[in-house]
């Protein structure tokens, strides 16, 4: 009821405090008359929001029965990605949980910051057609297509969304890349695919797989092609190989804020094409096609190591044997990506648990025994020698085991997939660490590694309150080369490994308990790992959202370059997101709630 109360208070004062985005609580709020003339507009693809869990609450709406199917599948991304307004890391996205009928008092059912409504657009014309309306009526606008999205640039309260989700116009492999208009001749003459529309890198890798290629994309399958994914680097096992998965990108289509229809590539567009190559998603225009690098497809070998220190009486000191481990493991990092390996690993440290974990793959040139020994030799020299001597069996459990893959599509398609649990509470910092750091260090190691597991109660990850570090060896290789017309921070052409820290906190938590914990991400392990790897930057779609040096951080140089394409593609600031590039002079005005309305605050929206 407080929120409800505050946003009332606020709708009667924002507007003449400042420029505001109008919200379902002001009066300038679009009529239902005019959103039913958008809807028939858009062909009656205009959709009313309503929270998901809205029929486990009282009143009209309410259903036992899907009640019990919401919350089975509250956690399930793969049901979350399919909704309007589903989001896999909600941040503020989830004020309307699923509760059941035991509660004694239930709390107002809101959508929070999920949009009031969204346009599942087919084709460019539905863009078009709700840019339009929001910039006629002053409505915050949006852009969604599954809502991985630890940033939450998809998200706004009393925004219009444009979920491109459903614009599927078919998938297209190009034997040679060939421009929309043909006119671009590029340097890439091998094959391409062409991605018109809102699929998911489930869809691609098996549409790629079936016909002998394999493309750079998401370690997790249900996360979207076109989106912040693309727009914002984009990683995976294989960008080792062939580079960021933006660098992959031979040309766009993308709708401006004007509404026009463009094509963006090396010959037309240029600086549109290099923004949308690493500037964000939801920043610039919103994108419908893609058409990215295709690669013959490759054996794969993967390599899974697991050491685990027993949890027995002596499991504090052999924790201690795991961080010097996991430290010797960290320091051979470069070589090995050198030697063509790559993947991520896990480490994490609770109570009666504490593991290093990774199932690295190297593409092999062919099945030979020759190439799969030369493989294993670089696994061997570089990881396997270091663990000798810790198997003595008394301070940690050690297994090595190695796999074979006829092709990545084999990869990707047999290991059982295990999606992550949607609608988590937690807090992403992440640094790139630079060869120098990982060899020869300037600060303690094993150090920095107790410093990022602080504060998380000695509990293990998978439990709220939790945390555990991302090891991304997903750098070095092809991501090294100087790509013309991208836009990615300058630090990843020297990266070889992207580190992650992610903490988790009780849905029970109140606010100075959360800011707690968001603080020490920030202040203490986001500082602790740019000073063991100073002068780097970081991945802007799996950044801390609350470092105060964001810009320089997940663009460096690039930034100026990026505002300048800003200003001269979206003059007006339709498209606004927290934490995006020209997003400065407007902010969330929340005033002590949980959101707010979009308002002009004449100062940098940090």
């Amino acid at each position: 009821m407080f929120i409800r109360c505050l946003l009332v208070l606020l709708a009667g004062t924002h507007v003449a405090a400042a420029k505001c985005k109008c919200t379902p609580l002001d009066s300038c709020w679009p009529s239902s008359g005019t959103w039913t003339a958008l809807n028939a507009s858009v062909d009656g693809r205009l959709v009313r929001n309503e929270p998901l869990a809205k029929p486990c609450y009282p009143g009209q709406g309410y259903s036992a029965a899907l009640c019990q199917q919401v919350s089975t599948n509250w956690f399930n991304e793969t049901w979350v990605v399919d909704s309007p307004i589903g989001y896999v890391y909600p941040l503020g996205a989830n004020s309307c949980p699923p509760l059941n009928a035991s509660v004694a008092v239930y709390p107002i059912c809101e959508l929070g910051v999920a949009p009031a409504y969204s346009i599942k657009a087919t084709n460019a014309d539905d863009v078009a057609a709700g840019i339009k309306f929001a910039k006629e009526h002053n409505v915050r606008l949006v852009v969604k297509l599954t809502g991985h999205d630890l940033e939450h640039r998809s998200q706004g309260y009393g925004s219009l969304s444009i979920w491109v989700r459903s614009i599927q116009n078919g998938l297209k492999l190009q034997d040679k890349f060939t421009s929309a208009d043909g006119s671009c001749n590029s340097d890439w003459t091998g094959s391409a695919v062409q991605i018109n529309g809102g699929y998911l890198w489930v869809d691609i890798y098996k549409f790629a797989g079936d016909r002998g290629y394999h493309v750079v994309g998401g370690a997790d399958r249900t996360v979207g092609t076109i989106g912040g994914y693309l727009q914002g680097g984009g990683h995976g096992a294989l960008s080792h190989f062939h580079g960021l998965a933006t660098d992959q990108v031979l040309e766009y289509q993308v709708v401006l804020a004007s509404g026009e229809l463009v094509v963006a590539n090396a010959c037309q567009n240029t600086d549109l094409f290099t923004a949308l190559r690493g500037g964000g998603g939801g920043t610039f225009g919103v994108v419908i096609s893609a058409t990215i690098k295709a690669y013959k497809d490759q054996p794969v070998l993967l390599h899974n190591l697991e050491v685990i220190a027993l949890p027995d009486d002596s499991f504090e000191d052999n924790v201690n044997e795991l961080y010097k481990v996991t430290t010797d493991i960290l320091s051979e990092y470069p070589g090995l990506s050198d030697a063509g390996w790559a993947g991520t690993a896990w480490f994490t440290v609770g109570e009666g648990l504490a593991y290093y974990g990774h199932p690295f793959l190297s593409l092999l040139e062919d099945n030979s025994t020759a190439a799969v020994d030369k493989a294993k030799k670089a696994m061997e020299d570089k990881i396997l020698s270091k663990l000798t001597k810790y198997e003595n069996g008394a301070t940690l459990k050690i297994e090595s085991q190695w796999k074979q893959y006829n092709s990545f599509r084999d990869y990707i398609f047999l290991p059982p997939f295990n999606p992550i649990p949607a609608g988590g509470t937690s807090i992403m910092s992440s640094w790139l660490f630079d060869r120098k750091s990982l060899e020869s260090p300037s600060g303690n190691t094993t150090q920095l590694l107790q410093t990022l597991n602080s504060g998380n109660d000695n509990i293990p990850l998978m439990t709220p309150g939790g945390g555990a570090t991302l090891f991304n060896l997903v750098a070095g290789g092809k991501v090294l080369d100087e790509v013309p017309h991208t836009s990615v921070s300058p630090a990843w052409r020297r990266a070889y490994l992207l580190v992650e820290q992610i903490d988790t906190w009780p849905k029970n938590w109140g606010p100075e308990a959360i800011k707690e914990k968001i603080d020490r991400a920030t202040h203490t392990k986001l500082k602790a790992m740019k000073d063991f790897s100073p002068g780097m930057g970081t991945y802007s779609n799996e950044a801390d959202p609350y470092d105060p040096d964001w810009k320089q951080s997940w663009w460096g140089d690039n930034y100026d370059f990026l505002l300048s394409v800003k200003e001269k593609y979206d003059p007006d600031r339709v498209f606004w997101t927290w934490k995006s590039v020209g997003n400065d002079g407007w902010g969330e005005v929340k005033g002590g709630g949980l959101y707010g309305p979009l308002c002009e605050t004449g100062t940098s929206a940090n």
